[in-house]
């Protein structure tokens, strides 16, 4: 199976852990790992970059196309590589020209598909994934069913990909939007940040049952 790319939050919460631990074993390989990852994605890297014989562009032209693939316009890409916008305009024709493409955009693919962009050169955004219905609802299920074994803890319930959706998460759940977290008024929730994660804990303010009391002694 192949290995999924790092996302950025991935990233981020690495580079915590390593400076929360930099006592570790594996800490000072993991920094120079992430060192190695940041220098792949500096301008220095890129002038540096050797594509190969069978690239026809210049390292110039394919430094324009790089940041034109990171969707940067010619006017901010100027001062990232020092040339003025109209030079970068230019490097840019004569690399369309020269890979026999009728735009920028051609330009690019051509380059993805024969892998003359260097590792680490695009910033590409990671795409959040949906998760179903049902599963949500199992998990919210699980996460109150072990809430309610111990009244008054809090528990994370679930993540979230930004701050509003987990605030309007831990109101739904405080006000019994959610099947599992009923009635309302029994359930107390607040949103929170952890290491750039958004999260929502909540805790069980009314009595364990019987039957929840047994299954948590038989765990």
């Amino acid at each position: 199976m192949a290995a999924e790319p790092l996302s950025p939050l991935a990233l981020t919460r690495i580079r915590s852990s390593v400076q929360r631990h930099p006592g570790a074993p594996a800490a000072r390989t993991v920094q120079l790992l992430l060192g190695e990852i940041d220098r792949l994605k500096t301008p220095q890297a890129l002038a540096e970059w050797d594509p190969g014989i069978e690239c026809p562009l210049t390292r110039r032209q394919l430094q324009v196309l790089i940041h034109t693939a990171n969707g940067h316009t010619c006017e901010a890409i100027g001062p990232l590589m020092g040339i003025d916008p109209k030079s970068v305009r230019k490097h840019r024709q004569c690399a369309t020209h020269r890979l026999g493409a009728r735009s920028a955009a051609a330009a690019v693919a051509l380059c993805l598909v024969n892998g003359w962009f260097p590792p680490g050169g695009l910033h590409l955004p990671q795409i959040p994934r949906r998760v179903s219905p049902v599963a949500v609802r199992n998990t919210y299920r699980e996460r109150a069913r072990l809430l309610r074994q111990t009244p008054g803890e809090w528990g994370t319930v679930a993540t979230y990909v930004g701050g509003p959706a987990a605030r309007q998460s831990a109101y739904r759940l405080r006000t019994g939007a959610f099947k599992a977290f009923r009635p309302a008024g029994e359930w107390d929730a607040e949103a929170f940040t952890d290491d750039g994660v958004h999260a929502v804990r909540a805790r069980y303010l009314g009595e364990p049952t019987t039957t929840e009391l047994m299954e948590g002694a038989a765990v």
